[in-house]
């Protein structure tokens, strides 16, 4: 796309021509339900030939639709944000059709810092332009693409996210206000719809997220969570039961049809419903999952169940159509919800093995089967796969098959690499388990960088080995907080009065004292440098790879105070209480349960 792009300025009108035609064509193919991985990159490819030509709105309008089903397919994240660098000229005169492509590059969970800020920053200055525009589905894609931005990619805007979540509330105040048609026979209409969506994408943010959940309904103009989310599922529920009343709309209304054919060129609006219907299942029974405790602060048997009986509602209903990133995931979760619940190792590897009441439970090499037989080449497909490896490696681990799982990881390893942060907590699992070579501080740092304190990463990467004291205070001194980042490779450098001050910890955990006393100054660099789970959880088990218990055990204490959501607050904490013994079974199977939680 790079070579192509060096030719736009050279593109003459004959050639748009050409590739509007061409793009004409693929897309009458498209629409019949003939459409290929092939065709879609070579209609990206035409489209970034001719992106920085004199095309006019109209031309660039069908460009990047047609371009927009490549980016759904992408196989390498990495090259999201050249496509849509290339393709921005175009954006300019299709603004609404630009939007979507941001949107669908925002789904993808691996995605780089640079691309995230590329997206947030392209949202920002669009927005004026899609809500003085006429047009309500590019407002719903807006949001859609925003919420993704809050859900799966928070660690890289997350000194702006408060602004994030005015700017997505002010385009969903814009879908609301707009008039849509009305399917007479049972109350629905376009506008009914498209709001019905746009509020999946913002309640989804609510559902995801305790800490955000309060700004997202204030903002919004949101009430009760659960009941606004009973209302959703509501309407949703409602279009399922009136495809006739659906199918008048798509006639009637094109911006519904438009929003439809985003996600369908052959405009099937049931299916594209049924997806999203699909989806909030599994964003409800997510919710359930982070709130499975009784009234005691543990878990509880009962709630875990109910959140896994309605992921497998959600598998059921992707599988139908052939969803099957959807259905593994949903599955996935199903199974993990059921690990959580264990009370003994004997009891988790009952559950990891499928045996449960359930009569459509899965085990966790079940899911590893059906992954490998419906293998697709697009980044969403190959994010889930590694998950399901990851899981399917650690439970042979931990079920004895040390050889199968050995065999197996070195078979598969190039799958497991595929998201480095899974990857990376796999093997420092696997390693817990006495399976591999583990990780090594260093990989840790360089996964989770841009998610550490910036204030931090020059005494990790002293610690690594990556870097030299001098060259780390001159990083220091180009940060927002010098102070913090000199004093901080100081305590990495063994200063002991650095040490004691990032110490500090205890003023506002008093419960931490006795551990901070035992601890040195590498592990009070790594967990004050943790802002977010994941982080969280791939120091922990490096430190317990080390045998370091008490940084074990502080990184599980701290995770229990920092996170709002009680069922990863518990597993922290259990992980605290169960593991002044690494090598007991109560250790063991609590950074079992907290490493399913996160993958």
């Amino acid at each position: 796309i790079r070579e192509l792009n060096m030719l736009t300025p050279y593109t003459d009108a004959e050639i748009i021509k050409a590739v509007k035609k061409t793009a004409e064509g693929l897309l009458a193919r498209w629409r019949r339900g003939d459409i290929t991985l092939t065709e879609t990159l070579y209609a990206l490819g035409l489209t970034a030939l001719v992106a920085g030509g004199e095309v006019d709105g109209e031309t660039a309008d069908l460009l990047l639709y047609a371009a927009l089903f490549a980016v759904q397919r992408v196989v390498l994240p990495e090259t999201v944000l050249t496509v849509l660098a290339t393709l921005r000229p175009l954006g300019e005169k299709a603004p609404h059709r630009y939007v979507s492509l941001l949107a669908a590059a925002s789904e993808l969970e691996t995605l780089d810092p640079e691309i995230v800020w590329y997206i947030y920053v392209a949202l920002q200055q669009l927005k004026d332009r899609l809500l003085e525009a006429e047009r309500r589905w590019p407002l719903v894609e807006a949001v859609r693409a925003y919420s993704n931005l809050l859900i799966k990619h928070l660690m890289y805007i997350r000194y702006l996210w408060k602004k994030a979540v005015v700017n997505m509330c002010w385009l969903y105040g814009g879908v609301r206000k707009r008039e849509g048609t009305t399917a007479p026979e049972s109350g629905l209409s376009a506008q009914r719809l498209l709001d019905a969506v746009a509020r999946v994408h913002v309640m989804t943010i609510a559902l995801h997220s305790d800490v955000l959940a309060p700004h997202v309904q204030w903002h919004c103009g949101l009430g009760n969570i659960i009941m606004e989310a009973e209302a959703v599922r509501s309407v949703l529920d409602d279009v399922a039961a009136h495809p006739e009343e659906l199918r008048k709309i798509m006639e009637n209304d094109a911006d519904f049809a438009e929003w439809t054919a985003t996600y369908s060129p052959t405009g099937d609006a049931r299916f594209v419903i049924e997806d999203l219907r699909n989806w909030f299942t599994y964003q409800l029974a997510r919710y359930k999952l982070n709130h499975a405790l009784n009234g005691k602060g543990e878990l509880d048997e009962k709630k875990l169940e109910e959140a896994a009986k309605d992921f497998e509602k959600a598998a059921e209903i992707s599988r139908k159509p052939g969803l099957w990133e959807n259905y593994l995931t949903a599955r996935g979760w199903a199974l993990r919800a059921r690990v959580l619940a264990a009370k003994s190792w004997e009891e988790f590897l009952k559950m990891a093995e499928g045996h449960q009441e359930s009569k459509t439970a899965k085990s966790f090499q079940k899911l590893w089967e059906e992954a490998r037989e419906h293998i697709e080449p697009t980044a969403g497909y190959l994010e889930t796969a590694t998950d399901i490896l990851g899981n399917y490696l650690v439970y042979l681990a931990a079920s004895g098959n040390k050889e199968e799982a050995v065999k197996l990881l070195k078979e598969r390893r190039w799958l497991l690499d595929y998201n480095p942060r899974a990857s990376v907590n796999a093997r420092l699992m696997l390693r817990v388990l006495g399976v591999g070579e583990g990780a090594r501080l260093k990989d840790v740092v360089d996964v989770f960088g841009p998610w550490l304190s910036p204030e931090f990463l020059p005494a990790l990467w002293i610690l690594a080995g990556r870097t030299q004291k001098d060259e780390a205070l001159e990083i220091c001194e180009q940060l927002p907080k010098p102070e913090v980042c000199v004093d901080t490779v100081a305590a990495a450098a063994g200063n002991q009065e650095a040490v004691k001050r990032l110490k500090s910890i205890e003023r506002v955990m008093p419960e931490a004292s006795l551990l901070l006393d035992k601890v040195d100054g590498r592990t009070l660099v790594e967990v004050s440098a943790s802002e977010f789970s994941q982080v969280h959880l791939a120091f922990m088990l490096l430190a317990a790879v080390e045998g370091r218990s008490d940084a074990v055990r502080l990184h599980g204490l701290l995770g229990s105070a920092k996170f709002k959501e009680p069922l990863p607050q518990r597993l922290f904490r259990a992980v605290y209480e169960n593991c002044v013994d690494l090598n007991s079974e109560g250790c063991r199977l609590a950074l079992l349960k907290l490493y399913y939680y996160h993958f």
